[in-house]
């Protein structure tokens, strides 16, 4: 069984992913693991004693907010088989390793504040971080998240070959999706553009046969996070789904600062996708 793995601060935006995370597993049949590491602040010209005490209390608080959080989700959703691990270290590291020890984890969701909050981030570059550098898909959450729908997904396309198998990737991941789409964000429209989308329109079809995929070419003067904003509103998306910032798509049109933008102050929930 696949396992959805929750990083948590016990911040209310960590809360609200653990819950989409949740209502995810709930529908696709997988478990649910929340994941919290904690460090020590102690100065080193304390005394020893009182360095193992810092160590202790931390240790006791964080079980202590694990286990209130693990009964609090265990109530909301009881048919979803949900666990919660604590460890000491930096959030990065750990949770690298947890993620190489445990093959039956393929997703991370992970909160932040929200496009409407953007100088107040809880994880902020944090869950940049953990974008770059998890080896599976990483799923960002606003914490402004009005709902959990999750009917209709926006995949932001570049014609690139891989995108393909990434779609079909994208689909196992969120499979309570209904539809999804496909955007192309363009600067200048050209025959080669559109030579280009007719060839990547008919690999499509061919490896979706019974599936109705729409494509959407969105013209731009300029690639932005408002220009995301916009295309969710315009398409009432519930999702968005993009490549990991080093593929062709993010070094081609989308500028490293738009890269993080998306990720740490998503407009909707957001996929994050490696090839």
């Amino acid at each position: 069984m696949n396992t959805i793995i929750v990083p948590t601060d016990f911040s209310e935006n960590a809360f609200v992913a653990a819950q989409y995370a949740a209502s995810l597993a709930q529908k696709n049949g997988s478990k649910l693991l929340l994941y919290h590491v904690y460090i020590v602040l102690y100065s080193g010209f304390e005394e020893k004693g009182v360095s193992v005490q810092h160590v202790e209390w931390a240790n006791n608080e964080a079980a202590n907010s694990m286990k209130t959080l693990l009964e609090t989700m265990r109530a909301q959703y009881p048919d979803v088989e949900i666990d919660g691990e604590y460890t000491r270290g930096f959030m990065i590291d750990a949770l690298n390793d947890k993620l190489k020890s445990n093959k039956e984890i393929n997703l991370v969701v992970m909160g932040t504040k929200g496009v409407t909050n953007l100088g107040e981030a809880i994880f902020g570059s944090t869950t940049y971080e953990v974008l770059k550098k998890a080896p599976i898909p990483v799923l960002v959450i606003p914490g402004d998240t009005p709902d959990f729908s999750m009917d209709h997904a926006g995949f932001f396309s570049d014609y690139n070959p891989h995108e393909i198998k990434l779609l079909q990737q994208a689909m196992d991941l969120l499979s309570p999706v209904k539809k999804f789409d496909v955007i192309h964000l363009v600067k200048d429209a050209n025959k080669d553009e559109s030579a280009k989308g007719s060839d990547w329109k008919n690999n499509l079809d061919a490896a979706f046969p019974e599936k109705t995929i729409a494509i959407h070419v969105v013209p731009v003067e300029k690639v932005e996070l408002k220009e995301v904003v916009s295309i969710a509103k315009e398409h009432n998306l519930d999702l968005l789904v993009f490549t990991r910032p080093h593929k062709p798509f993010f070094e081609n049109l989308f500028v490293k600062s738009l890269t993080k933008a998306v990720a740490s102050y998503p407009v909707l929930p957001s996929l994050f996708l490696k090839e």
